[in-house]
């Protein structure tokens, strides 16, 4: 039977659209695999490779001209992706569709000089957009190939992901025929300002509908302008006290990184993809910050970052929080090394 692709195409993103709805994330078992990949796919003088690790899951496939679901790897390890992108594995057996997730370069296990090695000067600048998605176009290509599927692939994306999943069908439009690019800061590349301007009023915004953006704003103030670094890293439980200006500025960045995450993750359900969160995270934020805002306000907010960051021994502001190249944070360890320099060369300036 000869298939029409394009009407084929149009017809499974009908569906998706229709079928999104809110689910609750399930850790679906995977099958690790590894793609020999090019380092530099823009120099065939350059013949070294690296293993690129992908994610499969083949349970619900029916045969070659069942649709493939293609997530573009973002920053971070491949697995948290997989365990926190639910709208896949959900609509995966209503198409009979292969589920395949591509590990990001220089990130995770795909580390082209190893963990050391892969984030030196020499190194480091085979981390590019224009690499990654030649990489996926390169995954994509050889698993049809060796699978023999002449169906369609749709790609997913979240976040950074999501503006992959979009340049993947710019770039290649002949790789992938259709892509949901979710919560995709595109406008941060048109116009560098976007995110700055319009990011943390979304993240206000956020709280502000829940009620306590208020409430956060004049503890931070209060913060601020009594800098009672004892009481302070008493309250916030700090492995190292406060001692001066500096200490400070770090601890409000590790107070607005909590915020700003609890904000990016404010799913309906538990998660645990950049912190062990309840599910509407920003209602339950909200709830303990009201609640403590009348008797001792430090306490709402000592709970609610200790909410994100977990109810530890003590919190090392320094190694929980670093600051980066992206205002909304980088993240910690190697994939925050690999982020930084994203942000820092490429990702909010430079297009395809």
């Amino acid at each position: 039977m000869t298939v029409n692709m394009a009407t084929y195409t149009i017809s499974i993103a009908v569906k998706i659209f229709f079928l999104f709805q809110v689910v609750t994330v399930i850790a679906y078992p995977f099958k690790e695999d590894y793609i020999t990949q090019k380092l530099d796919h823009f120099n065939n003088q350059d013949l070294r490779y690296f293993k690129q690790r992908i994610l499969i899951q083949d349970k619900w496939w029916g045969t070659s001209s069942s649709p493939v679901f293609f997530y573009t790897g973002n920053e971070g390890n491949i697995e948290q992706f997989w365990n926190n992108t639910g709208f896949v594995f959900d609509i995966a057996p209503k198409f009979n569709a292969l589920v395949v997730f591509a590990e990001h370069r220089y990130y995770g296990k795909s580390l082209p000089f190893g963990p050391v090695d892969s984030f030196t000067s020499d190194n480091v600048g085979y981390l590019s957009i224009n690499q990654v998605l030649a990489d996926f176009a390169l995954i994509i290509t050889s698993v049809k190939r060796k699978l023999n599927i002449k169906a369609p692939v749709i790609s997913f994306g979240g976040s950074y992901g999501g503006m992959l999943t979009a340049y993947l069908k710019l770039k290649y439009p002949g790789i992938i025929q259709g892509g949901i690019a979710a919560s995709a800061p595109v406008l941060s590349i048109v116009n560098p300002t976007y995110r700055d301007r319009y990011f943390f009023q979304s993240v206000t915004k956020s709280f502000a509908d829940e009620g306590c953006a208020d409430k956060i704003r004049t503890t931070i103030k209060h913060i601020t302008i009594k800098k009672d670094y004892a009481v302070i890293s008493n309250k916030f439980n700090l492995c190292k006290p406060l001692t001066d200006e500096a200490g400070l500025n770090q601890f409000l960045g590790w107070i607005r990184n909590a915020f700003v995450t609890i904000a990016m993750v404010n799913y309906p359900y538990p998660a645990s993809f950049l912190g062990n969160l309840p599910g509407f995270p920003v209602k339950k934020s909200c709830d303990i910050i009201s609640k403590e805002f009348s008797v001792n306000p430090y306490d709402g907010l000592a709970q609610v970052v200790s909410m994100l960051y977990g109810d530890k021994q003590c919190h090392d502001i320094y190694k929980e929080y670093v600051a980066c190249s992206d205002t909304s944070g980088c993240g910690v360890g190697n994939d925050g090394l690999a982020w930084d320099y994203q942000v820092k060369k490429e990702t909010f300036y430079h297009l395809i």
